[in-house]
């Protein structure tokens, strides 16, 4: 998550492949906002709570397709 003047928002071109995949092949690529920082304009901006309305919808398919050793360290990361 960036924050940016109190925007909250993650940037698509930063997530692991199959999550931007999955977001820009979702209903979710219509929710992307741009936001003008500094001088430079950033485009693939997903608002933090779109992105967390995204993920409660999607985590389970992820985790179910994840290869096993994904899994487990997915898991691992989780729980600390």
């Amino acid at each position: 998550m960036e924050n940016y003047r109190g925007i909250e928002f993650v940037r698509i071109s930063s997530l692991p492949g199959d999550q931007k995949k999955m977001i820009r092949d979702s209903y979710f690529a219509n929710k992307t906002i741009k936001i003008l920082c500094e001088d430079k304009l950033l485009t693939d901006c997903l608002p933090y709570k779109a992105y967390i309305e995204w993920y409660a919808l999607n985590v389970r398919f992820i985790s179910d397709t994840a290869p096993e050793p994904a899994k487990k360290e997915s898991l691992k990361l989780a729980l600390g």
